[in-house]
């Protein structure tokens, strides 16, 4: 054996570590020994079943599966967002990893959420209007209903025509047999009309008239009075007037 030789050279195993493979240069796995979902199939089936929280389930997402499927996809809207996000690679597992796809794969499963989404939409919209203004209109009859209903409008029945001016006769007497009429006139000048009782010859001390204008006028007045006999006085005489006398409901 010569003993001026050097140590034997080291013998390394075959059998090589993993970090002894792993290139010196060039980025890590970010996802090791992790097997990256396709969207495809889980954009399949939300897009089909996703009201009821199928493509949740299917990413090992039950609790929110649960509630997307008591909410029927929240109303339509959850379904539509996550076939979106799906479609667009927002979309993450329940191990919170994002799902593979080609870029060409994803512009056609967008095209297609898109299209299939406004169809659904549009459909729902119908019904819903529909429901809407049957809705509303049974509130508007509901709330005609509840508020009371407005007397009409009474039927007004002349009882007398009466006229008069310079030199004419005092007014003619007429029968009210109600407690409320009208007084519709025409004054062609300053003047006072009184609602008096049949055969009263002027107007009592510190009587108001129903009528009072210091001008032409036409117009009408309703009262409320005692049945009986009654009679109109103009003042002054010389002044030329006209009225019609009625009552609700008949003479």
């Amino acid at each position: 054996m010569d003993t001026k030789a050097g140590p034997a050279p080291r013998r390394w195993s075959s059998r090589m570590t993993a970090s002894s493979r792993t290139p010196a240069s060039g980025p890590a796995d970010p996802f090791p020994d992790v097997r990256l979902i396709d969207f495809r199939r889980p954009w399949l089936v939300s897009l089909v079943f996703g009201l009821l929280g199928a493509d949740r389930f299917y990413l090992r997402r039950p609790l929110s599966g649960c509630v997307k499927l008591l909410t029927l996809g929240g109303a339509g809207l959850w379904w539509a967002l996550d076939v979106l996000a799906l479609a667009t690679g927002a979309a993450v597992d329940g191990g919170g990893h994002p799902l593979s796809g080609r870029s060409g794969h994803r512009a056609v499963a967008l095209v297609v959420s898109v299209v299939v989404i406004g169809a659904a939409f549009g459909l729902a919209a119908g019904p819903v209007l529909a429901a809407a203004r049957a809705g509303a209109g049974t509130a508007v009859s509901g709330l005609v209903t509840a508020l009371p209903a407005r007397d009409p409008a009474p039927a007004w029945t002349e009882v007398a025509s009466l006229s008069g001016g310079p030199g004419s006769a005092p007014a003619e007497t007429f029968t009210v047999t109600g407690d409320v009429v009208r007084i519709r006139y025409v004054l062609d000048g300053p003047g006072f009309i009184y609602l008096l009782p049949a055969g009263a010859v002027g107007a009592p001390r510190g009587a108001d008239p129903v009528v009072s204008t210091v001008e032409a006028r036409t117009g009408e007045r309703i009262l409320r009075v005692a049945p009986g006999e009654r009679t109109l006085l103009v003042q002054p005489a010389d002044t030329t007037w006209s009225a019609t006398v009625e009552q609700p409901g008949g003479g």
